[in-house]
Formats: C-alpha cells, structure tokens, sequence
C-alpha cells in the first residue's frame, strides 16, 4: 500500500493541461479511491482487491497518456466449488499466483510498458497449468495462442510480446497442493547465453555478442521451437527487417524454419546478426538442449564494396 500510494502522489499530471481527458481523470481517481479502499481496509483480502483495481487503473491512466491500446481490467477470478476464490494478487507489484482448480484472467503489469517482458512461471504440485496469452482492449479482444501448457512441477521463463495486454491460466485435477506463481519481469532480466549453455524446458537467454553461429541440439519428443528475437527492433523471423551483416560464403546455413516448426530430436544452426534474445519453447514445458556459440569474424567492408552498395541504393 506505501509503494501504491508513493506512485500516485509523484504521478505527473496536471489536471488542466491538454492531456488530462474527461477519460484520463476517471482513471486518476479511481487509483486514488482505490488508495482509500485499501488503507481503510480491515482484511488482507479486501486489501489486496483494492489494490488490484487501482493498479489497473493505473495501467488504463498511462496507456491513456501515451497512446497505447487502453487494456480492459481482467474479468474476476472464476468461482470454485462452495467458495470464493482469493485474489491472485501478492501485494507485490509484478507477481501474481494461485492454487488449486480454476480460470483466472491476469492483467499484464510491465515494469516497461509498451516492451516485451519476461516471465518468470513456478508450478508445484500435481495437475495441469496452462497459459494463454489475450488482447483485450477497449477496441479489439483476440486469443493470441497458448504460451505454456503442462502438468506437474515446472520452472521456466516465457517471452511476452508487446502488444498482449492479459494472461488466461487455466488449473486443472489439482491434487498435492497445487501451486502456481506467475511474475513479470524486464527482458534485461533474462540469463546471459554463455559459449556453452545446457538447459531443460521452456527459457528466454540474452545474447550480447555479435555476428555468430549457434548450434542447437534438442533432445525431445514433444514440439519445439528455438527463435531469435532482434535486439534492435525486438521482432524475430519473418517480421524482423533489419539489414544482416555480410555474411561470408563459408558459414553453417540458417535452419530457421526448422528450429520454428520442428518436432522431436534433432541438431540445428541459427545465425545470430547482433545482440537480442533466444526464446526456447519445449511443448509441456519437457525436453532439455545443448546450445554453442561460435564467433563470426565479418571483414569490414571494401572501398568497392561501399561503392557497389551506393550504386545500389541510387
């Protein structure tokens, strides 16, 4: 409650200056009723209900503000039998979580609004874990497809694109205390892609190198798909335009769609141009993979060379 309220008080809005829209001071109140509510409130429970609405409310203010598609608040929590279901909120900002049988509808909290992001997922115990990503606005709703569906335990770190604005989970035959925690975080977050990298499951890496070759090995029987996201426009294979470094005739080819829509065991290349990210999906969160890193060494350009890319540009 002290972070919400410090966070509304610096809020910079002037209340006559052109950006505050009938629309934008609704969204401004509501956060600070919702700042009464939770301060006045005498259980957890009440507490953290409060404290949902006015973080979305929050949300709503700032994509008001600048220009972003202005999400709708998440539909409430689906009732389970003979008992209300609690809030999936934890008092803490980026962090929601949940147990046992259910449909719950997260609202996306970034700590950068309008950039992809990260997430970080934790499942204990037994039953199925599925996630969905939704696009619900004041102008579109759309199922973006599914981000991670399991069962059991499963530790792992999903890519968030951009434009998704609510997360769909759904539980199922829950037995032994089933658990699950869902957090947000910056793609700055994601683990640094070392030389030599073994890992199991879904995972996002960080690559801060530049031209190089990866060599992929996937040992699964499920789905799969490795993808590099660009660094510079943050978009992966096809919608990334970004001109490639020259490459040169000798290097390992470019098994993108291979990597995209295989399935089981098998070894790949994938040709990183610069710095960005590796988002690695193994369907029902199985199958484990062995990722090197080779170094390209691109020549810099001749004088020829510019000239020929001038003429081509003219």
């Amino acid at each position: 409650m002290t972070a919400f309220g410090e966070e509304v008080a610096v809020l910079e809005l002037d209340v006559s200056g052109p950006d505050a829209t009938p629309a934008v001071l609704n969204e401004y109140r509501a956060a600070l009723e919702a700042y009464d509510r939770a301060s006045a409130a005498r259980t957890e429970h009440d507490a953290l209900t409060a404290l949902h609405d006015g973080r979305a409310a929050m949300i709503r203010l700032g994509a008001r503000r600048h220009g972003r598609p202005v999400p709708i608040d998440a539909l409430p929590p689906a009732a389970g039998p003979g008992r209300p279901r609690p809030p999936t909120g934890t008092g803490e900002r980026h962090v929601s979580t949940g147990y046992g049988d259910g449909r719950t509808e997260v609202l996306i909290d970034r700590l950068e609004p309008g950039r992809p992001a990260l997430l970080e997922i934790d499942v204990t115990g037994e039953g199925s874990f599925d996630v969905k990503a939704l696009t619900r606005t004041e102008d579109l709703t759309r199922t973006d497809g599914t981000l991670i569906w399991i069962t059991g335990e499963h530790h792992g770190r999903c890519y968030l694109p951009a434009d998704l604005t609510h997360l769909l989970v759904t539980t199922d035959h829950s037995r032994n205390e089933h658990r699950w925690s869902i957090r947000v975080a910056p793609l700055s977050a994601a683990i640094a892609l070392a030389p030599e990298h073994r890992g199991h499951g879904d995972e996002v890496l960080r690559y801060n190198g530049g031209p190089a070759v990866l060599t992929v090995q996937l040992q699964t029987h499920c789905s799969r798909k490795v993808r590099y996201v660009c660094g510079r426009c943050l978009l992966s294979w096809p919608d990334c335009d970004c001109s490639p470094p020259a490459w040169p005739m000798n290097i390992p080819d470019d098994n993108r769609a291979g990597l995209a829509f295989g399935w089981g065991a098998g070894r790949y290349t994938l040709r990183l141009p610069r710095p960005g990210f590796l988002v690695i999906q193994n369907e029902h969160g199985g199958g484990s993979w062995y990722l090197t890193t080779q170094p390209v060494d691109i020549p810099p350009p001749t004088l020829l060379g510019r000239l020929g890319r001038l003429g081509r540009r003219r």
